[in-house]
Order: C-alpha cells, then sequence, then structure tokens
C-alpha cells in the first residue's frame, strides 16, 4: 500500500502546465488552529495553509483530468490523510478528526463518488484489518513478537494481516471488472499488473479497445495473461540487470558459478522489511560461501541510490540493480508483487523454494542451510 510520508514535502516534482484549477474548503472537527493542512499530488505539495475553527479554502492549480491527490493534516507530528480522486472541480470536504479516514464526507466532485464505490465495498475489511493491525503493534513492543510464529500469524504467507491485503485486492480487480469505463478504474489499471490469476489480465485486456489493446498498457495486460508466478520446478526468468559499476549484464551470470544453490533476491533501498532481511542474508551468505550465491535484484528510484548498496558486495553475494524494475516486462513475468521476495533456484536453475517478507527469512535459510 502507498503511504504519503512528509518526505513529500522536501521533493517537489517537475513542472506542469496545468489546465484546471480545483478549490476546497473544509469543516473538520477537533483538530486544533495549528493544524497544516497541505493539499499534495503524487509529486509534492501544491498547496498549503493552517486549519482555523476546523476551516480553510484551498485553491491549486491541477490537471482538468480526475487524478488522485491526497490532503494531509498535520497536528503535533500526527498525520492525518483523506484521500481525493478529484479534478479541477470546487469541493467540500467535511468530517472530524475521529476515523477521518472512513467517515469524511466529499461533496461537489464528479468523480470521487467513483472511487467511493470501491471504499464502500472494502470498508469492513479495512476495518478488520485496523483491528489486527493494533494488536500486532501492541505485540511487537513485547518479547512475544521475537517468536517467529507470532509474526507469521500476522504477516506471514498465511498471516491475518497478508490475507486481509488479498482481499483487499481481489475486490479492487472485482471493481475494475464492474467499472471498467469509469475513470477512477481505469487509474488503477497500471496498479494491478502483478499478483492475480491470468483470467483477471485475460478479462482486462477484452475490455480493452483495439486502440488501447496496442498500447504500451495494453501490452502489458497481454503479457501478463501469459505469465504466472514460478512453481517449484520451474526455471528462472533471465533478466538484464547492473553490475556495482553499472554494467549491463545478465541474471543467467550468477548460475555458472558451481554453487548449489542461487537465492535471487526481490527488494527494494526503500522497503523496511527489506533492509531488515539484508543483515540475516549477509549471516547467511557468509557462513555458507561453497554452496550458496546470492543476487539481491534491487528495485531502487535512480542508479545513485543503489550506488550505496552496490559497495556491500561480498564474494558470493552481490547487489545488482534492475532499472525501473517495478514497471518493465520482466517484473510482470515473474509476477511477483511484493518486497522482499526470495526465490531459492538450484544450480541447474530450478525453483526449489520461494517465500515473502523479512519474518518468513531466518525461518526458511535455518530450513535449507542450518541454524546461524
Amino acid at each position: 500500500m502507498k503511504k504519503i510520508s512528509l518526505m513529500l514535502f522536501s521533493i517537489f516534482g517537475a513542472f506542469n502546465l496545468w489546465a484546471g484549477e480545483i478549490k476546497i474548503t473544509t469543516n473538520l472537527k477537533g483538530f486544533s488552529d495549528s493544524t497544516q493542512v497541505y493539499f499534495v499530488s503524487s509529486e509534492g505539495p501544491l498547496a498549503n495553509t493552517i486549519l482555523q475553527n476546523g476551516i480553510v479554502e484551498i485553491t491549486a492549480e491541477i490537471d482538468s483530468k480526475p487524478d488522485t491527490y491526497y490532503l494531509y493534516l498535520l497536528e503535533n507530528n500526527q498525520p492525518y490523510i483523506i484521500t481525493l480522486f478529484v479534478a479541477d472541480e470546487n469541493i467540500t470536504i467535511q468530517g472530524s478528526k475521529e476515523n477521518l479516514i472512513y467517515n469524511a464526507k466529499i461533496s461537489g466532485s464528479t468523480y470521487h463518488s467513483q472511487k467511493e464505490i470501491l471504499d464502500k465495498s472494502q470498508m469492513s475489511t479495512r476495518l478488520k484489518g485496523d483491528v489486527l493491525q493494533k494488536e500486532m503493534q501492541q505485540l511487537q513492543a513485547t518479547a512475544d513478537w521475537q517468536d517467529k510464529n507470532v509474526q507469521e500469524k500476522y504477516i506471514g504467507v498465511n498471516g491475518s494481516l497478508t490475507k486481509i491485503d488479498k482481499e483487499l485486492r481481489d475486490l479492487e480487480r472485482k471493481y475494475i471488472l464492474e467499472n471498467f469505463d469509469l475513470n477512477y478504474a481505469q487509474s488503477l489499471l497500471e496498479f494491478n499488473l502483478c499478483g492475480a490469476e491470468s483470467d483477471f489480465y485475460t478479462s482486462v485486456y477484452n475490455k480493452m479497445s483495439k486502440e488501447d489493446q496496442k498500447n504500451d498498457l495494453g501490452k502489458k495486460f497481454l503479457l501478463a495473461s501469459k505469465s504466472k508466478k514460478l512453481s517449484k520446478g520451474d526455471a528462472y526468468l533471465d533478466i538484464e540487470i547492473q553490475n556495482k559499476d553499472l554494467e549491463t549484464i545478465k541474471l543467467s551470470n550468477y548460475f555458472k558459478k558451481d554453487k548449489k544453490y542461487v537465492l535471487v533476491d526481490l527488494s527494494s533501498v526503500t522497503c523496511p522489511n527489506s533492509n531488515q532481511a539484508f543483515p540475516i542474508t549477509k549471516t547467511f551468505s557468509d557462513n555458507n560461501t561453497e554452496n550458496l550465491q546470492v543476487v539481491s535484484v534491487l528495485q531502487s528510484p535512480d542508479a545513485e541510490t543503489y550506488k550505496h548498496f552496490g559497495k556491500l558486495n561480498t564474494s558470493n553475494w552481490e547487489f545488482v540493480y534492475a532499472e525501473n524494475f517495478l514497471n518493465s516486462d520482466d517484473y510482470i513475468k515473474y509476477q511477483e508483487n511484493a518486497t522482499p521476495t526470495f526465490l531459492l533456484f538450484d544450480n541447474q536453475g530450478k525453483l526449489v523454494d520461494r517465500w515473502v517478507g523479512a519474518s518468513s527469512h531466518e525461518l526458511k535459510m535455518n530450513e535449507y542451510f542450518g541454524s546461524k
């Protein structure tokens, strides 16, 4: 799930020639008069002001086409976020501080009502997820959280929060198919190219116009309909990657080193779980130099960010960079939609096992390489 962080407020996007203007008026209860209010796009803040008696008026230049924006309220360093799907409209937002994410009422928008259809279908699932999230956070403050079985209960492959995430994704895909011609459904397509059954991709592709089938997104959905997650015994998929010197090489290079196993780690430099898993990987790679080759394929905003990790290479653990991997055909072919994902291959390039997340990582590595 995408999250808005304060990093957004230090990075402004590229200059845009906006074609319209939005005016937002709020009536929000329970907030102090020192609350800062930001209107934010995916590229950064577009306007900001201070809340007074729950009321602000914000005007900003935006595209005339509907898109996702955020009203970001910051009170005593505590963020409150309202997600909007709007265009150049005059809208009113009403709500209270308590449970703002679910009780905010948006009026005056032609497009936000399209998003509300999906919001209502996901409401009960999100509420269940909130309860489980609070349970997990309470456990994380205790020694019980060190028990890997407790972690698995919540965030393992069959964990309760993992199931919640899948249920939300399933509802989103159902919404897309049932409301395909709506602007909001169209805006979700690029985020649904991995992790679904091939029938979903085929259905989306068949709903596209002949013209759309020929564009980049249409081609990606056609590719996704012919792709699947690797199963045990399947051969690895070769992809182009860049080494620490940013030279283009092939993933297949790492299957020619005569090791018993090759562990392909699909991670992200900005993913907390990926960074939590790196020390575990290091311990096992250091203790198994003869029979284990590790390749961490890093998803990174840019090559400069990656270079820091490239310096950490060891004799049998290499950090490589796959440029724009999340939006590449290679990513779609692998059909993996979470970081970190670990794919363990034998020296013939056949998949032995796969697992997801830092909590499962040590358990699985112990299974194949013994206790640390």
